[in-house]
């Protein structure tokens, strides 16, 4: 058996496959050699006939070959290159806007540093992202507590006033001499190392559960109080989900339908209770106090925005600019805004493209991390389409 075992493993390419593949046929080999035995065989003609019946080892490693080789997913890279070669294009555009001569010099150097700045991002981004895809993802999940502990433990150095980056009371960077880098970033990017977390408590109680959402909950305080309240919602909502498909896939030693509904109600409810408490005792950030005042009354400062959007939605054109002071009246159209710089700049069907676009990935990625059999690579994809 041993000597048909190595045959079949010197076919298999992908060299972290073979335990695994060595561990399923000699569990049925043996199997086989159980109901020889049963029959009335010799041990020695059990394990002769038990491999015989196998097939040949050769043929049978070069099919697990072609089954275990890993595939790699060159249409979600051309899609992501496309994605990040128009947002550099588009952002190169603006300083060929007829308005963009019209701002004032400081202006026009202030979006002209913002474009280069953005070109670098997304081509380091894009670079590291290549890295991360082409590293064998258990070779992370194996360093996720330590992963997550970094980034946790340079969120709250942030907080504590290391790094730098602090504008009016808000962290946006973490900075190391001349590189710095986006704070929300870095915590977005805790979302997938947090699946790989879960992994590490499967087969666990109660008590693995509640060490789980420890984990969940550190970074989504870190990053409220830089505050980015946004932000913290969107790694809370991303977390749970994960948590939810750990919880269903029996991670967890614990009842599965009452132990999801408990934790999307206190998750979904428990902040509705909270926050008219903190509002009342101004235990908010000012602007978020501003913002929480704007939506509720639909005027005053903070809903400026709101307004601004909704004038220059008014003209939009199916193709074409629509003549609207986009760069001279709405800060931010080349980030937050970028959306309403589209629509007004290149019209309704370029907008309705870029949404399809971004739609087609958003599927592509989930579906992909949905399909995936091995439960760790699906539970990590579901934080890498968060």
């Amino acid at each position: 058996m041993e000597e048909y075992l190595e045959k079949l493993l010197a076919q298999i390419r992908c060299k972290k496959a073979r335990p695994y593949i060595a561990e399923e046929i000699r569990g049925h080999i043996e199997s086989q050699i159980e109901d020889n035995i049963a029959s009335g065989m010799t041990d020695q003609e059990a394990e002769k006939n038990a491999v015989a019946d196998m097939g040949n080892p050769v043929e049978v490693g070069i099919s697990l070959d072609k089954i275990h080789k890993p595939q790699i997913a060159w249409r979600l890279l051309v899609i992501v290159g496309i994605m990040s070669l128009l947002g550099i294009l588009l952002q190169k555009s603006i300083i060929y806007q007829s308005a963009y001569l019209r701002l004032e010099p400081y202006m026009q150097e202030m979006y002209r540093l913002e474009t280069d700045s953005f070109v670098y991002s997304v081509l380091i981004g894009f670079a590291f992202m290549c890295v991360i895809y082409f590293v064998d993802y258990t070779v992370i999940a194996k360093y996720a507590k330590i992963i997550g502990l970094l980034i946790s433990m340079m969120g709250v150095l942030l907080l504590a006033g290391f790094f730098g980056g602090d504008i009016n009371g808000v962290r946006y960077s973490i900075g190391f001499g001349i590189f710095r880098f986006s704070a929300t970033s870095l915590m977005m990017f805790y979302i997938p190392i947090y699946g790989a977390i879960l992994y590490h408590y499967r087969n666990g109680g109660v008590a693995a559960l509640l060490k789980s959402l420890i984990w969940l909950m550190i970074p989504v305080l870190i990053t409220f109080y830089m505050p980015n309240l946004n932000v913290a919602i969107i790694m809370m909502i991303s977390m749970l989900i994960q948590l939810t498909a750990a919880i269903r896939k029996g991670w967890f030693r614990i009842p599965v339908k009452r132990t999801i509904v408990g934790l999307w109600a206190v998750f979904l409810l428990l902040p509705m209770m909270i926050l008219p408490i903190m509002y009342a005792f101004h235990l908010l950030e000012e602007y978020q106090e501003e913002r929480i005042r704007a939506f509720l009354s639909a005027s005053g400062d903070g809903f400026y925005m709101t307004s601004m959007l909704r004038t220059l939605s008014k003209n939009i054109l199916l193709i074409g600019n629509s003549g609207n002071d986009v760069l001279g009246r709405l800060p931010e159209f080349n980030r937050d805004y970028v959306f309403a710089y589209i629509l007004n700049s290149y019209g309704s069907i370029a907008g309705i493209l870029v949404a399809a676009v971004l739609a087609a990935l958003v599927m592509f990625i989930f579906g992909a991390a949905v399909k995936q059999k091995n439960e760790l690579g699906m539970v990590m994809g579901l934080g890498c389409g968060m």
